[in-house]
């Protein structure tokens, strides 16, 4: 069972790894949002004036730590499980921000999937707690 979670864990922190860093770049390389054709007013109610900010944290917060937290979890480095567990709390957290400065920024699709990804991580975070020792 630990082997599993552990491997579904580590799928699902590369996938959200790499979605932060594409996610994160493209508004880093385009803080105005026209890759992603966003508009500007998308910001209104925010204390961002173009995606510069949001990019910087999207790259690092759901991008590069869920790939180093998913190579501590191949490697079970210590600690791992909770990381996992924080990248959950990072990844909730970040979606209702979102959703707190702009609600027209909901996109059904995204935010269930990603608020679904968020409480898979809490829940086999500490699935792997209460199981103790992992297997090989």
């Amino acid at each position: 069972m630990n082997t599993f979670s552990r491997f579904f864990a580590v799928s699902l922190l590369v996938f959200l790894g790499i979605g932060g860093i594409y996610g994160g770049w493209v508004l880093l390389s385009d803080p105005g949002g026209n890759k992603f054709q966003w508009s500007l007013e998308l910001l209104e109610g925010t204390p961002f004036k173009n995606f510069l900010i949001p990019g910087i944290i999207l790259f690092i917060m759901n991008g590069l730590l869920p790939l180093a937290i998913a190579l501590l979890g191949i490697v079970k480095a210590w600690k791992y499980k909770w990381l996992i567990i924080l990248q959950g709390i990072i990844l909730i957290g970040w979606l209702t921000a979102e959703l707190l400065f702009n609600s027209n920024f909901f996109w059904p699709g995204m935010h269930y999937s990603l608020y679904s990804m968020g409480i898979i991580f809490i829940v086999i975070g500490i699935i792997l707690l209460k199981t103790g020792r992992d297997s090989s």
